[in-house]
């Protein structure tokens, strides 16, 4: 694992971070950026299921099978790529906080695990 140099006008600042070291300070920081991602996206996502009115999946699914009007038009087309970038990116944030989630647990030495 690499070192990480901290400016030392900055440190103060970790004193208002939760977390016991340094570490769990940087992980809660991590996993703030994080959320703050994911319900970024969430609420993008929220636009297009109220423009509309059904999930990804539903609108995937009408468009498959025609249902969907004009489908090939720049702006519906965009919407659908967009719409499906942000279900990934989605599934990628949840990712990354499971992932950190894991990490921050506790291990039987009551400390952070590395990885």
């Amino acid at each position: 694992m690499e070192n990480v140099i901290v400016a030392a006008e900055t440190l103060p600042y970790f004193e208002y971070v939760e977390g016991e070291t340094f570490t769990h300070k940087m992980l809660a920081l991590i996993k703030g950026y994080f959320v703050q991602q994911l319900q970024a996206c969430e609420q993008e996502i929220r636009e297009y299921e109220l423009r509309y009115g059904v999930t990804f999946t539903e609108f995937a699914e009408r468009w498959e099978n025609g249902a969907v009007p004009d489908p090939w038009s720049h702006s519906t087309e965009r919407d659908y790529m967009e719409w499906e970038g942000l279900e990934a990116e989605r599934k990628n944030w949840l990712l990354q906080l499971r992932n950190l989630q894991r990490q921050m647990q506790p291990s039987s030495q009551g400390v952070y695990s590395e990885g």
